[in-house]
């Protein structure tokens, strides 16, 4: 269910990167035309959702300022946590290294 919910509403472009609980994935999404990032976190089934997942959701809702990501939806399916952020093309590190 939780494939094919993501595959009618958003159609993955490339993969941008990936950490030890959650990948992320340039995306288009289908009904509105638009380029999202996906942060596609990886659930245990014992567990759930981790904690810092659940803070950074938290935030994001409250956080609605012009240089913040927007967070626009979260998709909660059995297995996966998917995060649906505003897509900047910029990479932060590289950015603040310079």
């Amino acid at each position: 269910l939780e494939k094919k919910m993501n595959e009618t509403r958003y159609l993955k472009l490339e993969k941008l990167g990936d950490g030890t609980y959650a990948t992320i994935f340039k995306d288009k999404n289908l009904l509105t035309n638009e380029t999202v990032a996906l942060k596609e976190i990886h659930l245990d089934l014992e567990e759930g959702a981790p904690s810092t997942a659940i803070r950074e959701i938290s935030l994001m809702k409250e956080l609605r300022l012009p240089n913040i990501v927007k967070l626009y939806d979260v998709i909660h399916t059995e297995k996966i946590l998917t995060l649906v952020f505003e897509y900047v093309n910029l990479d932060f590190k590289k950015y603040m290294d310079s």
